[in-house]
């Protein structure tokens, strides 16, 4: 009896606490699909009500889940497969995530959920655009913005952190540390356009999209110059593991890696007795989801089979089509479970595109990279995992094959790279509490405390030439300029009354 009052007890205090919580991950690519995920799952084990907006609903069942599809956003990356590097500029990618963001706004299940129902918190990931910033705005309620890449001066000025943009090369940049004159002058640069680029993209639909929500809703809508800086918390996908340390204020929450399960999965038994039985060890390679392996051209794919069957080692390749003349070693699937294939003690090199979670996830399991970057966030994050010490980078293009041969077979000759990779993997994994954890404890703190404005840079109640202290240069250079002049007229004074004093002296004489 006393057990059952407990229970009912237990349940009633945890229905009182349960907060109703829209997560929104538009991005049409399942790897962005996958940080949203990480963040609901860890909310629905919790016991909170979460709405997700995707492009790739779960298949699994929740009672406190329900999930708005976005078929329009994965519309728009049809016939954008990547296949060279610079396909994508750093242009297209705020046009692709302005279609993107546009199209989650015109769902018309979205916009009835903003419209007639009252959440608690909203959870929306950073996709190159400022846009996200209005459903906390019409919804007035905390906002927790999820960073899918390491902490950057875009997002520093959003929370109003210090600068780092002098000391550290700029999201699409991969300069040299430390920066030469002329790259901090062209990260300067590139970051001033960019930072043009979104307020340019984001004014217009800011307002377009939002206003007539507001008016529904029957609230005013905030301009986006304060909508964009009004949030309670960041959860950014770093760790000085492998990215630098950086001052930050209390409501940035490094979290990289949550994405992973804390216990792998096993390995389907086929892969699991290949892998085992692959005494001198394993090659995995992966371009990541948005770039398709199939789209190269085939002169490339021939060419990187030949490398890949000249190896004495085991190849598996995620390839999304069967292709011809297959060497015994490489096997090629068109879906691989990467994690767990990683942890694997006979993996000895990962080949992947360097995109942010690939990269964690081979520090996570102690993995050596090959880099071969393409666009956005994976050139500066294949050269940081090379200033690291585990990694190696190859240049996307299609002749690359003759050096990724020559770089793949350097790194599998020194153990450098894989006694390197097994160091930061102990960094990466040494925290005294779990990163889901921390992303319950900061998201229940933001709607509790109503925006944890403790936890906020008190910078965001200056104005921008306040922050950089212009109007006390302006003060103390113009204290300074009066007491020049002042001086230099005594000085004057005092020399015009000697010289009058010695020509009358000479007169008298």
């Amino acid at each position: 009896m006393r057990t059952a009052v407990l229970l009912v007890m237990a349940l009633a205090i945890n229905s009182t606490i349960a907060h109703k919580i829209l997560c929104l991950n538009p991005a049409p690519s399942r790897s962005h699909a996958t940080l949203g995920r990480g963040i609901v799952n860890t909310l629905l084990e919790a016991g909170h009500q979460v709405t997700w907006v995707t492009a790739f609903p779960d298949k699994s069942i929740n009672k406190n889940l329900r999930q708005i599809d976005l078929p329009k956003s994965r519309e728009i990356i049809k016939g954008n497969e990547v296949t060279s590097q610079g396909h994508m500029s750093m242009s297209m990618l705020r046009e692709f995530a302005r279609k993107v963001s546009i199209a989650a706004l015109e769902t018309s299940e979205l916009r009835n959920v903003l419209i007639n129902e009252k959440f608690d918190a909203v959870v929306t990931e950073w996709f190159f655009s400022d846009l996200e910033a209005g459903y906390a705005a019409v919804q007035q309620i905390p906002w927790i913005l999820l960073s899918g890449v390491v902490m950057h001066p875009y997002m520093e000025y959003l929370v109003d952190s210090v600068r780092t943009l002098p000391v550290t090369p700029f999201m699409i940049n991969d300069f040299p540390v430390p920066m030469n004159f002329w790259d901090r002058l062209s990260n300067t640069f590139s970051f001033g356009m960019f930072m043009f680029g979104i307020w340019q993209d984001s004014e217009a639909d800011y307002d377009k999209q939002f206003s007539s929500i507001a008016k529904a809703r029957g609230v005013s809508l905030p301009p986006l110059s304060i909508s964009r800086h009004n949030i309670s918390i960041v959860l950014v996908n770093s760790h000085t593991s492998f990215a630098p340390a950086q001052p930050l204020p209390p409501n940035v929450i490094e979290i990289a890696g949550y994405h992973i399960e804390e216990t792998t999965p096993l390995l389907p038994k086929d892969l699991q007795d290949l892998l085992d039985s692959s005494r001198n060890g394993v090659v995995y390679f992966s371009m990541g989801s948005v770039l398709k392996s199939a789209a190269l051209p085939e002169s490339t794919k021939r060419e990187l089979l030949r490398v890949l069957g000249s190896l004495p080692y085991t190849v598996l390749w995620k390839f999304e089509e069967q292709l011809e003349g297959l060497p015994k070693n490489v096997h090629i699937r068109s879906w691989m479970p990467q994690a767990s294939i990683l942890v694997h003690p006979n993996v000895k090199v990962f080949i992947t595109h360097g995109g942010l979670l690939s990269t964690l996830e081979a520090l996570r399991y102690g993995v050596p990279l090959l880099a071969i970057p393409v666009f956005g966030d994976q050139p500066g994050n294949a050269i940081r995992a090379m200033r690291s010490g585990y990694a190696r980078k190859v240049t996307f293009s299609p002749d690359m094959a003759p050096e990724l041969e020559r770089e793949l077979k350097h790194m599998l000759a020194d153990d450098t790279y894989y006694n390197r990779a097994k160091e930061l993997s102990k960094l990466f994994n040494s925290r005294p509490v779990t990163q889901r954890k921390l992303i319950l404890h900061y998201i229940e703190l933001a709607i509790e405390t109503k925006g944890a404005y403790h936890l906020r840079s008190k910078s965001q109640l200056y104005k921008w030439y306040e922050l950089w202290m212009l109007d006390q240069l302006a003060v103390v250079v113009t204290v300074l300029l009066f007491i020049y002049i002042l001086l230099k007229k005594i000085v004057s004074v005092f020399t015009k009354k000697n010289v009058k004093e010695v020509k009358k002296s000479k007169k008298n004489k």
